[in-house]
């Protein structure tokens, strides 16, 4: 199966997130991301064009947006 990366900074909704994540028991990576510059740079753009967190990268799948990435994440697992 394809790594699971998780983009979040620690006081965001990215908190419900983790909390699916590890009722889940899945391994993933976190990225912990700076507000600012670090959400906006071409890089993470390119994940997410709105540049907002939390996000996940699953393969070739992005999901943004709490709600979605929790559909995402019990469709999935």
């Amino acid at each position: 199966m394809s790594e699971l990366i998780f983009y979040t900074h620690p006081m965001s909704r990215g908190r419900v997130v983790r909390w699916m994540l590890e009722e889940l028991g899945i391994s993933y990576v976190t990225k912990a991301m700076e507000y600012g510059a670090e959400m906006k740079s071409l890089e993470y753009l390119a994940i997410n064009p709105m540049g907002k967190i939390p996000a996940i990268q699953h393969g070739n799948t992005v999901v943004t947006q709490v709600a979605a990435i929790l559909v995402y994440l019990a469709d999935q697992f």
